[in-house]
Parts: C-alpha cells; structure tokens; sequence
C-alpha cells in the first residue's frame, strides 16, 4: 500500500530476476551518480558502459483507473496516471543517463507489474507513451520483457565490438599485404641487382 513498501518490492523484484539470469559481476545494486542520485541498478555492458535501470511502481491511479466505473471518473484518473508515468520518464532521463560518468545515452525503466504494463502498451495508444519514452530515451521493461531486453542489448552491444574487431583486423591484413607488396618490390630489385652483379662478375671473370 506505502510507496516505500512498493518501491521496495520493485527493486526486490527486478533483484531477483537479474540474479536468476546474469552472474553478479554484470550488474550492481544503488549506484551512485556524482549529483548524489542513486540508479537502483546498473547493468555493465561488454564495451564498459554503464545502463541504467530504475523500477518504478506507480499504482495509485491506476488502482483508482480500473476500479471507478463512471467513465468521466475512469478519464480524469487515466489523466493522472499518464502524467505519473511522464513524470517518472522524465526523472529517469534527467537523472541517470550521464554519458560523462559512462552511461550508454538510454536506461530501462522497470515496471514490476505486468497489469500496468499491459496497460501502458496496449490500453494507451492515443497517448503514446512508448514514444514519449524513446524521445526521452528511456525503455519501458515488464518481469516478463527485462530479460529479453538487456539480452537483446548485451547481443548487439557485443555484435558491435566484433564488427568494431573486424574493421580492426581489416585494416591491419590490408597493411600487411600493402608491406607484402613492397617487400616483393624490394625483393625484385634485389633479384635485379644480384643478376647485374653476378653478370659483371661472369664478364669480368672472362676478361680476366
């Protein structure tokens, strides 16, 4: 029923799901910022970002929303609900996406209840809250999506890294093909000056 009570369960909840599923060095609980704001969690990436991850669990007017039945009733505390949610999205982009202490320029905000969730997605497109989020650069995860999003982003941020180690290797075969090149370019002109010095040698062996 408390906010703090809520706000734990949230936290214990996205806990629990990320210790079921990725070993304990990938991932730290209340990370601090240097403005002193804490992230509930902070998901290390393969390239040493930092991702941001916050649960938040705003039930007040969505309680409200589902049990009035008048519908003037059920709008004004849709209204306030949205405005809950926005609220949350902008705190989360102000606060914790800080590419100077090495975030990556996004987070995940975590919603412990698949209802509200649900709600957001599927019961609320007129005001379109998923790109309300992505404008801000936050992402909305559910328990039953958080795994597949931060595997999702783990993959893609490893993709990159390999793509990055391709270049890489690239650049570095197309130099030594481009020393090979000159290597046989200087081995030829050796070849060439051996032949000369050994035919002046033979013409000067027969004029001798």
């Amino acid at each position: 029923k408390t906010p703090k009570l809520r706000g734990e369960w949230g936290e214990a909840s996205l806990d629990h799901i990320l210790s079921e599923y990725f070993p304990q060095e990938l991932y730290s609980r209340q990370h601090q910022f240097l403005s002193g704001e804490k992230v509930d969690f902070i998901f290390n990436l393969p390239n040493g970002k930092l991702l941001p991850i916050d649960a938040k669990f705003f039930s007040d007017n969505f309680a409200r929303l589902i049990e009035k039945k008048n519908e003037e009733e059920r709008n004004f505390f849709q209204k306030k609900f949205v405005q809950d949610i926005k609220f949350n999205i902008d705190k989360i982009s102000s606060k914790y996406i800080l590419p100077s202490e090495n975030t990556v320029d996004y987070a995940l905000m975590y919603l412990p209840a698949e209802a509200i969730f649900h709600h957001i997605m599927f019961n609320l497109k007129d005001e379109n809250i998923a790109d309300y989020a992505r404008r801000k650069k936050v992402t909305l995860s559910s328990p039953n999506t958080i795994y597949l999003t931060l595997k999702t982003i783990e993959h893609w941020f490893r993709d990159t890294q390999i793509s990055k180690r391709t270049q890489e290797i690239l650049q570095r075969l197309n130099r030594i093909q481009q020393d090979s090149q000159r290597l046989m370019e200087d081995f030829r002109k050796l070849g060439s000056h051996l032949r000369n010095a050994t035919s002046a040698y033979d013409s000067s062996e027969k004029r001798l």
